[in-house]
Order: structure tokens, then sequence, then C-alpha cells
């Protein structure tokens, strides 16, 4: 028997979230015993689009016995370093978790990342370069790779998702390592300067499983940095497509006033309700 979710708004290390806790077993007096965690998963949504518009994908994630952690994305603030920010939020919180409820989540020492959208994009900047040896796996739905682009730069350096060195060189970039695809005599002579002469390719992190989905789009999403782009430039990560679906598909209600606004009439309501569909499979397959 089952007791209902309880979801509640905390300040975990100055970072505002609402935890929506796993439902607990009752008691034989019907008593609510401590929620069983079998694992964290944060759920990062769509450029200032309400957390309420994904209460069908928490839902799923809840299915599987994890605390999900949800932080609004506010692409308005900052100004400069938006998308890193919000990234370095989710090491914050998961580390501040650990320390405020450490009974509950002592044998957890990893989490996955699930985001639509700029949330997506926020999800690969996690697993890539911010937290990288602590991400179990990421489900990115229809990420969106600009404002900058830092994945799906054709010919350009690009951050690191799953990526080896065959073929392609790694070197460090501003402290992070990078991928290089048809590099320029600009980018080899900064490659060397970075490197040196006798120093070593830079080592990239363990393989995190990443799995993308791509949708039709919609305005304002280019198909040079969506995730068939990202996948094309990072062949280990995983890319399902979604015809017919539009880049709102994965909210319950049309993601809200602006997605409405600026997104209506892309996508069919039947390759909506198919990708709706597909994600929470993917939650499932990804969470185990």
């Amino acid at each position: 028997m089952l007791a209902a979710v309880r979801a509640e708004r905390n300040c975990i290390d100055g970072v505002n979230v609402t935890l929506s806790w796993p439902t607990s077993k009752l008691d034989a007096d019907g008593s609510s015993s401590s929620p069983m965690i079998k694992g964290v998963a944060f759920l990062l949504p769509g450029a200032m689009t309400s957390i309420s518009e994904y209460d069908g994908l928490r839902d799923i994630i809840l299915s599987r016995q994890h605390l999900v952690v949800s932080l609004f994305m506010n692409v308005l603030w900052p100004p400069c370093d938006n998308h890193r920010k919000h990234a370095r939020d989710v090491e914050r919180v998961f580390d501040g978790l650990k320390s405020t409820y450490g009974n509950l989540l002592s044998d957890i020492d990893a989490y996955a990342v699930v985001g639509h959208s700029v949330g997506a994009k926020v999800a690969l900047l996690v697993a890539s370069v911010v937290d990288p040896t602590r991400v179990k796996a990421v489900l990115a739905l229809d990420p969106v790779d600009i404002n900058p682009v830092e994945f799906s730069k054709m010919g350009g350096m690009n951050l690191l998702l799953n990526d080896n060195d065959d073929g392609d060189e790694l070197f460090s970039d501003d402290g992070d390592v990078v991928r290089v695809k048809n590099k320029s005599p600009r980018q080899e002579a900064s490659a060397n300067q970075s490197r040196g002469e006798n120093d070593e390719k830079p080592q990239h992190h363990g393989s995190i499983p990443i799995v993308m989905t791509c949708t039709d789009g919609g305005p304002g999403i280019s198909k040079a940095h969506d995730a068939e782009a990202i996948h094309a430039l990072h062949p280990l990560t995983t890319c399902h497509r979604h015809l017919g679906a539009g880049h709102m598909a994965y909210c319950d209600h049309g993601g809200g006033w602006a997605g409405k606004l600026l997104m209506r009439g892309v996508g069919t309501e039947d390759g909506n309700s198919k990708a709706r569909g597909a994600a929470h499979d993917l939650i499932r397959n990804v969470l185990g």
C-alpha cells in the first residue's frame, strides 16, 4: 500500500528547488515510514517553463523510487554564463542534499539528470564538465545547444560527450576538455600551446549513458544545433527521433502560455502523445 506523493519547496545551499519524494510503504497501523529511495534524479525544465508542466515525467521518475529534484531554468538571470551557472547549481544541490538528508541518501553517491530544451543542454553540461564523475545517466529531451553553442560546432571546438581520442584530438581550453573536428591551423596551434610538446593528451571521464531525443522542433530551434546535430559529432551518445512531435511535446499542457504562444501548431496531437509516451519509456530504461 502506498502513501501519497509528497512534494516540498526548499532552499538547498542557496538554490530554490522542489523536492518530490518517492512514495512510502504504509505500516500495518496506517502510519507512513521513511520513503524508499533508490536514487536521485534532477528534472530540469525548458526555459522559463513551470515545473508543473512536467508532472508526467516526474511521476514516472518517482515510480522508479527516485527523489526528484526540480530547478527552475531562468535564462534571463544571470545574463552571463547562464547555462553553466544552472549546471553548477545541480552539483551544489546534490552536495547539499547529501548533507541535509544524509540519513536517507547515505548509500547514494551519484545521480541522474533528465532535462528538456535548455534544461537538456544544462544536463549535458553537468555530465560533460561540471560533475562527470557523479552523473550516472542523462536523458536530454530535445536539447537546444545555443547561447552559446558548446556541443555542435561543426569544425570547431566542442565539449566532450563520451568521446574518445581516436581520430579527433582532445585538449584543454580554459580548463575544459574539448573535442575538435577538422582542426584549422589556428586550432592546431592552440592545441599544441595548451598541451605542450611533451604533454600527453588529456583524458576525459568514463562513459556515461547519454540518451537524447529530437523532435520536429519549432520556431527559433536550429537543426544545426539540435539533438541530431549533437549526436553526429558525439556518436557514442544515443539519439531517438520523435517524428510528428513538436518541441513542447514532453510538457503536460503545451508548456504553459509561452509554449502555446511560441510553439502553436508544432507537431500533431498523435505525434506529441507518442513522444511523451516514448519519453516515459526512456526514463524507465535509463533509471532501471
